[in-house]
């Protein structure tokens, strides 16, 4: 085993990659840490930057931003009273 390849940790399989590169094609919507926690729930340990990595390599941009305030624009707007305690 090469050196660096300790470090890295172990690599990505094939099946893994296509998982990922399937799971973004059929949510746009998600992004890599979305897709992390779906692939944890289905029991594959592993890192976000490593399904950010995959994207990134398979030509998948990030996900679009959600339309609306941001939460600080939310917090600070007049209906926000209702939802403090």
């Amino acid at each position: 085993m090469p050196a660096d390849a300790a470090q890295d940790g172990p690599s990505t399989g094939p099946s893994v990659k296509t998982l990922i590169i399937w799971m973004a094609r059929e949510n746009p919507a998600w992004g890599h840490r979305s897709i992390q926690g779906e692939l944890a729930r289905l029991g594959h340990a592993i890192a976000a930057s490593t399904v950010w990595e995959v994207l990134h390599a398979a030509g998948i941009g990030p996900a679009p931003r959600r339309p609306g305030p941001t939460w600080r624009e939310f917090l600070a707007s007049p209906g926000a009273r209702d939802y403090r305690p």
